[in-house]
């Protein structure tokens, strides 16, 4: 068994240089629309882009597209799928068996996770802290049975991946590749970053941001999200 992070890493643009490319392309596309490409210089496209954006002027935006690694809970897979505007795919279960090919299964840690070697102090009673190393404890101990029930399902009973992969929980970690076109990844942070959203959906989002801001810098905005 093994507990790990979320985790997303931008595939594509990957470095700031095409990032900056992608965003261009979005500005010859939306001077079209006014016949303004007189206007183009160097450094245009980022301000056109914020305005662009600002006027709901969005169709142009689509012409710009970005593609992401992200590592997330089987729960969190279902939401995020639900954006039809965007190319999935996904880590299959009925075809691994991590158990086999990564040394364990990967379950992803929530959010309210206390790790059991943690040091208490006296504010932990109080804060919430001990009430969810309880719970924590509770979770870790159903993840290594869900783990165990199924190796012996299929190293004991022999039955097959897609079989025994009905043990394993919302937690199971899976690899999703995404590829957006830009206008539906604002739509996506806007959506999944509000305070209504589900929390362990706006961290993705908050790690997403981190990746998108190194290459396409400004592009999601805090605007954007109460828009």
């Amino acid at each position: 068994m093994k507990l790990i992070d979320q985790s997303v890493k931008i595939i594509y643009p990957s470095t700031l240089e095409e990032g900056i490319a992608e965003l261009k392309k979005i500005e010859i596309a939306g001077r079209n629309c006014w016949r303004s490409e007189g206007k183009i210089t160097e450094d245009s496209y980022g301000p056109f882009v914020r305005s662009l954006i600002k006027r709901g002027h969005c169709s142009p935006v689509e012409f710009g597209t970005a593609m992401f690694e992200i590592e997330t809970s089987r729960d969190v897979m279902a939401e995020l799928t639900r954006h039809r505007l965007a190319s999935f795919a996904i880590e299959s279960q009925r075809y691994v068996n991590e158990c086999v090919d990564e040394g364990g299964i990967r379950f992803i840690k929530p959010l309210f996770y206390v790790p059991r070697n943690h040091e208490f102090t006296e504010a932990d009673y109080s804060d919430g802290t001990y009430k969810n190393w309880r719970i924590s404890m509770s979770w870790e101990d159903h993840m290594q049975r869900a783990e165990s029930t199924y190796n012996y399902l299929i190293n004991i009973e022999g039955a097959k991946n897609q079989d025994a992969r009905k043990v394993l929980p919302n937690s199971t970690a899976c690899k999703i590749m995404m590829s957006v076109n830009l206008r539906e990844l604002l739509h996506i942070y806007a959506l999944r970053s509000s305070p209504a959203a589900y929390p362990e959906m706006r961290e993705m989002i908050r790690l997403l941001k981190i990746e998108v801001d190194r290459v396409l810098p400004g592009f999601l905005s805090e605007e954007d999200a109460n828009e």
